[in-house]
């Protein structure tokens, strides 16, 4: 079939066709149950039959749907996850989780990382920059001493993620309190 012929004139092609205003579609014949069923919007059996015995459906008489598709998954619905007993500490500092974080963009300051701290009862976030992955520890003992100076309250857990790895490898000290737990 040859919808448009066209000649090349250098780097354009110049089409002449003979555009229809009627545009065709060729479907395959549709059960017009089917096809009523899917112009009302999915519209149950027994709301069909009154529309049909009204004779508001034009080319049905008696309707008879099978088992739709779409229908099924419009039924179906969430299940909902299994709830969890809260875990949000009860008091400041009881739990601190923490990340270490890579910049795209060096900062102002030179900075390649910066590190959180998040106070699991407050959500009170510190973001820190790191010139390097080997202050996380130094960056720790600092906002440790900050945070039990300005609360007058230990850290009791804190969820190191990269932080434990580099305490373990260098001088935190067995005597510490805090523990790795993974998020």
């Amino acid at each position: 079939m040859v919808v448009a012929k066209g000649n090349r004139i250098s780097l354009l092609h110049h089409v002449s066709a003979n555009l229809s205003s009627v545009s065709v579609n060729a479907l395959e014949k549709e059960d017009p149950c089917v096809l009523w069923h899917k112009r009302l919007g999915h519209m149950s059996e027994k709301g069909m039959t009154v529309l049909a015995k009204k004779n508001l459906l034009k080319g049905m008489k008696c309707v008879h749907l099978n088992k739709c598709a779409d229908c099924l998954v419009g039924k179906q619905h969430m299940v909902a996850f299994k709830s969890l007993p809260p875990h949000k500490k009860s008091e400041l500092l009881d739990l601190v989780h923490s990340d270490v974080c890579k910049m795209l963009v060096r900062s102002i300051g030179g900075a390649k990382y910066f590190i959180t701290f998040i106070d699991d009862f407050s959500r009170k976030v510190w973001a820190l920059p790191l010139k390097s992955k080997d202050q996380v520890l130094g960056m720790f003992k600092q906002f440790q001493a900050l945070v039990e100076r300005e609360t007058e309250k230990k850290i009791v857990e804190s969820i190191l993620g990269h932080l434990m790895h580099i305490a373990k490898s260098k001088r935190l000290g067995t005597n510490s309190h805090l523990q790795r737990h993974h998020s």
